[in-house]
């Protein structure tokens, strides 16, 4: 995301607002990932997140210094997880499946209205000629169409401590040797694989070195599309 302040390309004036919009579309998709966990855990009884004054959508109750980092310089992060305590759901395995998807829940209904949204901004910013309010939100609404998509599919991935890892979990009766081993080295894979995609990038290799790459191409790019099309079919006529 650094990368946009020095893109000769650009004016400064158009790279400071470039940044303001990524950066406020960025944030709003991992903060309401992270308040949909806590209200979640608070509908099956369990208030710790509420207690902790987490159900707020004030970034500072939800920052973490290394994701802001890996936001900055890698293009997505993420905030300070929601405090949960499975052990006060009413029903635990019911609680902790519910929880586990709640955030990549939300991220794609986040993503499918707002990609309504950039398709309809984008017809009336055609019909006005090029109005720069129409234009921003226009980039606005694309940016957390996408950034949403791609938090869904980032999260569901099964390497721990990510959402996918907690839904296997709470799925399977007791740990198995899979979850034995995600709790171990999961975390090291998902660095590994950030750290490569990271390399591509900056070598500016073809992204099919980048498993990460790949699946979002596969996944993230499919659904953007689908979404695309049938918002276009909504508003064909705008």
């Amino acid at each position: 995301m650094l990368g946009i302040l020095f893109d000769d390309s650009l004016s400064f004036f158009e790279r400071i607002i470039i940044f303001v919009v990524l950066a406020v579309a960025l944030l709003f998709s991992i903060i309401l990932h992270e308040v949909a966990h806590g209200v979640v855990a608070h509908w099956n009884g369990d208030d710790t997140a509420k207690v902790n004054g987490r159900l707020s959508l004030n970034p500072a109750k939800h920052f973490d210094p290394l994701g802001a980092i890996m936001i900055l310089f890698v293009g997505f992060g993420y905030a300070r997880p929601v405090p949960v305590n499975p052990y006060n759901f009413r029903h635990y395995r019911k609680g902790c499946i519910l929880v586990s998807i709640a955030g990549v829940t939300t991220n794609i209904i986040i993503a499918f209205l707002s990609s309504g949204l950039a398709v309809l901004m984008s017809g009336l910013y055609a019909k006005t000629n090029g109005a720069i309010g129409l234009f921003l939100l226009l980039m606005f609404f694309s940016y957390l169409s996408w950034f949403n998509i791609v938090l869904c599919f980032f999260n569901i991935l099964p390497f721990f401590p990510l959402d996918g890892f907690n839904l296997i979990k709470a799925l399977c009766k007791r740990e198995n040797k899979f979850i034995r081993f995600m709790r171990s080295y999961g975390q090291y894979i998902l660095i590994a694989l950030i750290l490569v995609e990271l390399m591509v990038d900056r070598l500016g290799a073809p992204s099919y070195f980048s498993p990460l790459d790949l699946y979002f191409d596969y996944t993230a790019g499919f659904v953007d599309m689908g979404f695309t099309k049938f918002w276009h079919l909504i508003f064909g006529g705008i």
